[in-house]
């Protein structure tokens, strides 16, 4: 999902974030508040995607290369808790990375993304009103 000027409306945030729900159930708590976030919520929950997206890489590099690993599998549960604790907006998607397989991981590695794309377009359009 590509992001330009014209594109940035609340019609459009709307739109991206229905289709996106639909892709990404994971996320679907997110996606509902971001068309009405304010500029500080969506710079606040846009700072965490790329910790939630570290944990997904780790936690798919475990399932992909590893295998059963307890030290590797504590460090993204200490993690995890780290980023539960101080953002409650992501507990629900920060409880279920460990119980997530490979499929679901790859899903929600491209659901961090699209909902990073989202983000910046609300982010857009709250600048532009």
């Amino acid at each position: 999902m590509s992001i330009s000027d014209k594109d940035a409306s609340h019609e459009k945030v709307k739109e991206q974030t229905n289709e996106l729900r639909s892709k990404y159930p994971i996320f679907t708590a997110i996606l509902e508040r971001i068309p009405v976030m304010d500029l500080k919520e969506v710079v606040s929950v846009l700072v965490l995607v790329d910790p939630v997206r570290s944990v997904l890489k780790t936690h798919a590099t475990r399932l992909t290369f590893i295998g059963e690993n307890k030290e590797l599998d504590q460090m993204i549960e200490d993690k995890i808790n780290e980023l539960r604790t101080k953002h409650a907006v992501l507990a629900g998607v920060l409880e279920r990375i460990h119980k997530m397989d490979l499929r679901e991981t790859a899903l929600g590695l491209l659901g961090i993304d699209a909902m990073e794309s989202l983000l910046k377009l609300r982010t857009l359009v709250i600048l532009a009103s």
